[in-house]
């Protein structure tokens, strides 16, 4: 692993972890079990079009939108051609997320259980095309876009976006972001990460990116990471936690 500054690696693993578990809730959901699987559809649907929701629709819409206006602006300049193949491919990935929201209200809106069940495999069929699409799209943004990144922006640079495209959200969708990301960093990525966070520009939230690892890493990570860090962030949390 390189420990040159990658933007894309906390939120692009957090995205991963999310259709990971998405694919595995699915593969199992009875259709004809109608509360249940209707819960389920609707779980995924929920508040689709609100980029305050922690549902994955729309954290995958929000994640494209923030990529463009606070990323991708920076890249163009040098690499216009990846870019736009990058953008085109957002414009597909949001095509599938509209036709899976659009199979979800039919989902719960069929009653009939022969057809529940019919209805039921296509949209597993649809869920499981946009989750193939899309991690293959991280891929390919990673493989295109960070060479780019290193070859024209030295670590600070790299930082401060990373401080306009985190700090700048919401707090909600922040947190939310983070619930996701930061259990799915190895080790070492987390002492990078958190390592970085020393090096001006300093996060406005400092102490929410300290506080949300300690939450949300088990307990044996979150000292070996205050231990693979130093003492140089706002490690002041109790570390007895039920």
């Amino acid at each position: 692993m390189s420990d040159r500054e990658n933007l894309f690696r906390p939120i692009h693993k957090g995205i991963r972890l999310m259709l990971y578990q998405l694919g595995s809730g699915l593969q199992a959901q009875s259709f004809v079990d109608t509360s249940a699987s209707n819960e389920a559809v609707a779980r995924i649907k929920r508040d689709l079009g609100n980029s305050l929701s922690s549902c994955l629709l729309c954290l995958l819409t929000a994640h494209a939108g923030h990529e463009e206006k606070d990323i991708f602006s920076k890249i163009r300049v040098h690499d216009p051609e990846v870019v736009a193949l990058v953008m085109k491919e957002h414009g597909e990935v949001a095509r599938r997320i509209h036709k899976v929201a659009t199979m979800c209200d039919e989902v719960i809106g069929t009653t009939d259980l022969a057809r529940r069940i019919e209805v039921g495999d296509r949209f597993i069929e649809e869920v499981n095309d946009l989750v193939a699409l899309y991690l293959g799209h991280l891929n390919r943004e990673e493989t295109l876009l960070v060479p780019v990144m290193w070859q024209w922006f030295n670590d600070q640079e790299i930082r401060a976006m990373r401080m306009v495209f985190y700090d700048h959200l919401p707090l909600s969708l922040f947190e939310t972001w983070l619930r996701w990301a930061l259990p799915a960093l190895n080790q070492e990525e987390l002492i990078v990460l958190y390592s970085g966070l020393k090096t001006p520009p300093l996060s406005p939230r400092l102490k929410d990116w300290v506080r949300l690892a300690h939450e949300n890493l088990p307990l044996e990570r979150w000292l070996a990471l205050r231990e693979g860090v130093g003492v140089d962030l706002p490690w002041d949390f109790h570390t007895t936690r039920s």
